[in-house]
């Protein structure tokens, strides 16, 4: 299903754009990491507080780095279709990119999960106890999952397709 779309892809206005301008790749290079740098900056430090560490941070307060983290996402989600769209053929193909892709589906699972149930009971904590089993296991996931993005993100050159 993937590679046929994939294919569908190839030849495109916006896929022809991509492979001939010659700034366009680089940039978005650049634009995915400025976005990988909110995302991930912002997410460590929330999740590690969430799971109970950097007691001296309020958890409301680190509520404001959410839109940053959004921030990055949204950039990297932009920068993402857009390097797809630009070598559909090798992403749709490539071991790194599929399980990436089902990394990030987990990851929004597990934002569900904070939103339903963490979020809406964080400001009843006491910021100097330690954290719920659930939010450490809701935390905790999030640093392994987005870990594992990173991790398959920089493999997708280097990867065949499985």
């Amino acid at each position: 299903m993937l590679e046929s779309f994939a294919v569908s892809l190839v030849d495109t206005p916006l896929n022809l754009w991509i492979k001939a301008t010659i700034w366009v790749w680089p940039m978005l290079e650049i634009i995915h990491f400025m976005g990988l740098s909110l995302l991930l900056g912002g997410l460590i430090v929330f999740d590690l507080r969430l799971a109970g560490h950097f007691k001296a941070l309020n958890p409301d307060a680190l509520q404001k780095l959410l839109p940053l983290v959004l921030l990055g996402f949204g950039l990297n989600l932009v920068t993402g279709i857009l390097f797809f769209y630009g070598d559909p053929l090798r992403y749709s193909a490539n071991i790194g990119f599929q399980i990436k892709m089902i990394l990030i589906v987990l990851a929004g699972l597990n934002a569900v999960l904070y939103y339903l149930m963490i979020e809406p009971v964080m400001n009843t904590w006491d910021a100097r106890a330690n954290s719920p089993l659930n939010t450490k296991c809701v935390a905790y996931a999030s640093l392994v999952i987005w870990t594992g993005v990173l991790l398959c993100g920089r493999l997708i050159p280097y990867v065949g397709t499985g």
